[in-house]
């Protein structure tokens, strides 16, 4: 009894953190979302309006397109690389700490702060193509941030740079759980390396595989400060993701339920892939 009033006792503080910072938010953005409302007058209920707006909403559509194309290309290339990274660095030795080390600093800087330094790189006027010109490469100059496909493809790649060492620690991580017997059994068996990563690596990496897929999802579908800073959801709307969709229209337009329904609708969708992608390596785990 005593053991169990003790555990109790340590449950609740983070209880009642975990209702207030996420809880009560979801519940109010709920609450929102089925009013009329700018965040400063009376609130007019209007039940499931604003659920139907989200799904005719043009320019959330183009937000939606664009935050899909965006997650797609990251999440893959930073899994594969963060997996390939984490297989050459798989070894205890000091060269192997400093790629750790230099891999994994940019997650650990402020997202704000590389975003303000790759865009004085990438602006116009910025360092690229003051390299280009000084080079005698002016005909290779562009306005990489101004136009629609460079514009997505340079927050793409600084996503990519910003993310790719903490996915590959979490390789990294899922590697070290693999026990060395097992890669000496499949030399003995006569297995080449293709061998020892399909039938050895791959089966036992998986609960770390499903943690960087999740997480790598989540990261992207919910990205604002780095489209905030570099391009401000421009050229037009080419590069608004659905988070800069949702804050812009809350605090920009003063729309604040309509924007609470489009944090719901995000919500519920990430609830769901999480869901469709720990059952699905779930399956696989099993099935290996």
């Amino acid at each position: 009894m005593k053991k169990r009033n003790m555990s109790i006792g340590f449950a609740v503080p983070a209880f009642v953190i975990y209702t207030i910072l996420l809880v009560v938010p979801i519940l109010m953005a709920f609450y929102f979302s089925l009013n009329k409302w700018n965040g400063f007058n009376p609130m007019q209920f209007i039940g499931i309006e604003n659920y139907i707006n989200v799904f005719k909403d043009a320019r959330l559509g183009n937000a939606v397109v664009n935050t899909t194309v965006i997650s797609v290309v990251v999440v893959i290339a930073v899994n594969v690389l963060g997996l390939f990274l984490a297989m050459l660095v798989n070894t205890a030795s000091a060269k192997s700490n400093i790629f750790r080390t230099v891999f994994f600093i940019p997650f650990v800087l402020s997202t704000v702060a590389i975003s303000f330094v790759w865009k004085s790189i990438l602006s116009y006027n910025g360092v690229l193509n003051g390299i280009l010109i000084s080079l005698g490469q002016s005909d290779l100059i562009g306005n990489w941030l101004g136009k629609q496909g460079p514009a997505i493809i340079c927050i793409i790649l600084v996503e990519i740079w910003r993310t790719l060492g903490y996915h590959m620690m979490l390789y990294l991580a899922a590697l070290q759980t693999v026990p060395h017997e097992l890669y000496e059994a499949c030399t003995v068996d006569g297995g080449n390396r293709w061998n020892k990563f399909r039938n050895v690596t791959l089966p036992l990496i998986i609960p770390g595989m499903s943690v960087s897929f999740l997480m790598s999802i989540i990261n992207e579908l919910r990205m604002y400060d780095v489209v905030k800073i570099m391009t401000d959801g421009g050229p037009g709307y080419d590069t608004e993701t659905i988070v800069y969709n949702i804050v812009s229209q809350g605090f920009s337009n003063s729309m604040v339920g309509y924007s609470s329904a489009i944090s719901v609708v995000l919500f519920l969708a990430i609830g769901a892939i999480s869901i469709f992608i720990v059952t699905m390596m779930n399956k696989k785990e099993v099935e290996m």
